[in-house]
């Protein structure tokens, strides 16, 4: 008798392992990197709903993918770092991705408020920066024109705009 409860035991062991292994493919999947083409993303433009194919998007042009919120003060520097950056460099292809879990609607206002020109996505599920290895925002992926990945950029504290005022020069020379 002790030895069926074993088997049975093992069994539901193998089956949970199996179906946690399917259900969690994609977890298993490594995110992009450094030198990879960007991923296929699609998400809606928080202003019309319209799903936007984010690669076509940023394709023959150097570009920005920065992932935000609305509550994250990093973010704001970041983004106005960027609207000042493609000022200067018109060609920048800047792509913002809210994933804050709300309304788009909020995501609106947000970009109206601070006078951001570029396109803002929204992604309430925080699935895309999943696909970059990002956990958190403000998480941004610089693109080159042929459409790889150049530089992953994590995290905004005082004195990066240094840094990425540089990376996004030598993105334009290439």
């Amino acid at each position: 008798m002790g030895e069926t409860r074993l088997h049975s035991c093992v069994w539901v062991a193998v089956v949970v392992a199996v179906l946690s292994l399917c259900a969690g493919a994609s977890a298993w999947a490594s995110p992009a990197g450094v030198g990879d083409p960007l991923p296929t993303l699609s998400l809606p433009d928080a202003l019309t709903g319209a799903p936007v194919d984010v690669p076509a998007t940023l394709q023959g042009s150097p570009g920005a993918l920065a992932f935000m919120q609305t509550s994250c003060a990093a973010c704001r520097k970041e983004l106005t770092i960027l609207k000042d950056l493609q000022l200067r460099h018109p060609a920048l292809k800047v792509v913002a991705v809210s994933v804050d879990a709300g309304p788009a609607e909020r995501v609106v206002r947000y970009r109206e408020h601070f006078a951001f020109e570029f396109l803002f996505l929204h992604d309430p599920d925080f699935k895309a920066p999943e696909l970059f290895g990002f956990s958190f925002t403000p998480a941004l992926v610089l693109v080159g024109k042929d459409g790889k990945i150049v530089q992953l950029r994590g995290g905004f504290r005082p004195g990066d705009d240094a840094d990425l005022e540089k990376a996004v020069a030598a993105l334009m020379l290439k």
